[in-house]
């Protein structure tokens, strides 16, 4: 990614949605008081409804998991920038028949997708072995973050449900009192029934569903990444010299807004 084109760290897009989330938030409550749009028994069933659903539905390695990966979605994706030159090192020594120097430098790599590749190569591992190991470990990726996804995808389903269970629990209590009730408690009652499928749906549109589809954008962007990894690794391993990797890596990573035309 061109680095002109990135925001700093503390301006990610999830910080400014969040933002502009509040900011709407706090546009409703002004316009209709804090005190209309605050339910104490709805938030209470909304959020507690939530979290059982969670613990019943997800284990907890799942629930710890994903809340790791929340809080990963406030930074941009790391580039593999250093990852391609370690792979470009690597080609150098193996080139020059450095095998062991090679295997140690690998060793010493930080990714543990390309440390293991590189060890591979190290150890003559034929290109179908490889192809078979490294795209295993990229689909046990897909899978695990997959699950993070769906956890709040299946938050962002349940969400309006519990919401819609507290506003018919307030509306019972509305109906049980219908008989003494004048219209303005009426109202009120009603009112207060209501915000509770509010806070279901903002929940639902606002937080979770968000968090799914920016959890899922980050592990297309993490697959593309260990797929430029890989192609790497199978240059290398294919004898390709270290000018063609470095090449044919920097190709893999350059972005263009339009593919059709070449518009860089």
């Amino acid at each position: 990614m061109n680095p002109a084109r990135r925001l700093p760290g503390f301006l990610s897009s999830t910080v400014l949605g969040l933002t502009g989330a509040l900011g709407l938030l706090v546009y409703i409550a002004m316009g209709h008081g804090v005190e209309a749009l605050w339910n104490p028994t709805g938030a209470v069933i909304v959020a507690g409804g939530i979290a059982v659903a969670a613990l019943l539905a997800f284990r907890a390695r799942e629930l710890w998991a994903a809340l790791s990966a929340f809080a990963a979605i406030f930074r941009d994706e790391d580039s593999i920038s250093s990852d391609i030159e370690e792979v470009v090192a690597f080609a150098r020594l193996y080139q020059r028949g450095q095998v062991q120097q090679a295997e140690a430098y690998g060793a010493k790599v930080k990714s543990p997708f390309l440390r293991l590749g590189l060890q591979l190569i190290a150890d003559a591992a034929p290109v179908n072995d490889i192809l078979h190991v490294m795209n295993w470990r990229i689909q046990k990726l897909i899978e695990q973050e997959t699950v993070q996804a769906r956890l709040f995808r299946t938050l962002a389903g349940l969400a309006p449900a519990f919401g819609l269970l507290a506003t018919l629990v307030g509306l019972i209590g509305m109906m049980a009192q219908l008989g003494t009730a004048t219209i303005a408690q009426v109202g009120e009652h009603m009112s207060v029934a209501l915000v509770a499928t509010l806070y279901g749906v903002v929940l639902a549109n606002v937080v979770f569903k968000p968090i799914a589809i920016k959890l899922e954008q980050r592990t297309a962007r993490r697959v593309a990444m260990l797929n430029v990894l890989l192609e790497g690794i199978l240059l290398v391993r294919l004898g390709r010299s270290p000018t063609v990797v470095a090449d044919a890596l920097a190709e893999f990573v350059r972005e263009r807004r339009d593919e059709l035309h070449g518009a860089a």
